[in-house]
């Protein structure tokens, strides 16, 4: 399930798994949660999202699990869809 199919910018093998690893903790999280980021229609939205997120932290060297993962979760929390609500209006009477 992870997106990383390639490594990142030439980061090693042993920091592409920790990148797989913080993608699919989140995405674990995220559907413990029944997150709407999961929904079909945002799904590779999310992904991609988690995914760019994660990589771009590790590129300035980040290499802790728990911040990377924290750092996708909330990517994925700006990539879900905007909340439908319905307007009330008052019509005079």
């Amino acid at each position: 399930m992870a997106p990383f199919t390639e490594t990142p910018d030439g980061m090693s093998p042993a920091v592409l798994e920790l990148l797989d690893q913080a993608f699919s903790a989140a995405w674990r999280e995220l559907q413990a949660r029944n997150s709407s980021a999961l929904l079909k229609s945002n799904e590779q939205t999310t992904r991609t999202a988690i995914a760019k997120s994660i990589s771009d932290l590790a590129a300035t060297g980040v290499r802790d699990q728990d911040r990377l993962k924290r750092h996708g979760l909330h990517a994925a929390e700006l990539a879900k869809p905007p909340r439908r609500t319905r307007a009330i209006v008052h019509l005079p009477e």
